[in-house]
């Protein structure tokens, strides 16, 4: 059995992500988290009842502990919260689906943790791709990207030499663009 955590669980990755989980019997949530979407966040948790959740939004606290509180889940809040949750080493991937540079220190505890990573913030890698690569390569995990071109580029070059490609050119194709 697979234990998975996955930050972001209430986006599109993470939705995906629960998708697969839900139709895998060799896959186990163990934690979730949320920025504000705590509706879809507690209807996740009661489906697949992770050993922890946190959103980041403290202002619905309450209504959550009110929502879960016959579940034997443990909740954080807030960004203290999120990372008390990124430092579960009881997991064998993290995904990271959380939007912009907020999600590079999870993937650096992660990477420190020797925590294999699924990668949809490519702004993790922006910011301190050096730092998280030197951990990811002390500690022996593995780093997956999962969201478009970086996955697409990924699975290119999977099996090929390194020494082939001189080059990758990336052209702006969506957001600010």
């Amino acid at each position: 059995m697979k234990k998975i955590g996955i930050h972001g669980s209430t986006g599109s990755i993470g939705r995906q992500a629960l998708d697969i989980i839900r139709n895998d019997n060799n896959l186990n949530c163990i934690y979730l988290t949320a920025y504000s979407n705590f509706e879809l966040l507690i209807k996740q948790a009661k489906e697949f009842k992770p050993k922890y959740v946190c959103l980041v939004d403290k202002t619905k606290k309450k209504y959550l502990y009110e929502k879960l509180s016959s579940y034997d889940i443990e909740i954080f809040t807030g960004e203290s919260g999120l990372i008390e949750i990124s430092k579960c080493n009881d997991i064998d991937l993290m995904l990271n689906a959380l939007v912009g540079y907020s999600g590079m220190i999870h993937t650096y505890i992660a990477a420190s943790n020797g925590i294999n990573i699924a990668l949809a913030n490519k702004e993790s890698l922006v910011v301190a791709g050096n730092l998280i690569n030197e951990k990811i390569k002390l500690n022996k995990s593995k780093l997956f990207p999962v969201d478009s071109e970086h996955s697409a580029i990924w699975q290119c070059l999977e099996g090929e030499k390194n020494n082939f490609v001189k080059n990758l050119i990336l052209t702006g194709s969506g957001g600010p663009f």
